[in-house]
């Protein structure tokens, strides 16, 4: 009887942690599949603009929990989801453990969310 026990005990110990393996793969997977959209969104877009490049380019400034600002140039053209691309490979980049964030302008206030992806900067 104790044996039987046992046995189930163990089946379903080990169960539980092929079931953890498992979630801690899908997340691993789901990770990187978010970076890897990242990157070919932001190739797509062109990189940054040459520095002396005046027209069609907007510049920036963008304002981390912790006080650290990280300024960069875009295209007029490119949209709000290069945006996103660019800060989502730069917090992994950097080791900045945040996954969820917003995007937001000072003056005049507005938020961006999902549905504004497809605006461009010009636009927004």
């Amino acid at each position: 009887m104790r044996e039987m026990e046992r046995n189930e005990r163990n089946e379903r110990e080990r169960r539980e942690r092929e079931e953890e393996e498992e979630l801690e793969r899908l997340v691993l997977v789901k990770e990187q599949s978010r970076l890897e959209d990242a990157r070919r969104i932001l190739e797509l877009s062109g990189g940054e603009p040459a520095v002396g490049m005046k027209v069609g380019v907007a510049r920036m400034r963008f304002t981390l929990p912790n006080g650290k600002k990280v300024d960069r140039r875009f295209h007029s053209s490119d949209t709000v989801e290069v945006l996103r691309a660019f800060l989502t490979l730069h917090l992994e980049e950097t080791g900045v453990e945040i996954k969820n964030f917003g995007l937001s302008t000072s003056f005049p206030k507005k938020t961006f969310g999902e549905e504004d992806n497809k605006l461009t900067l010009e636009e927004a």
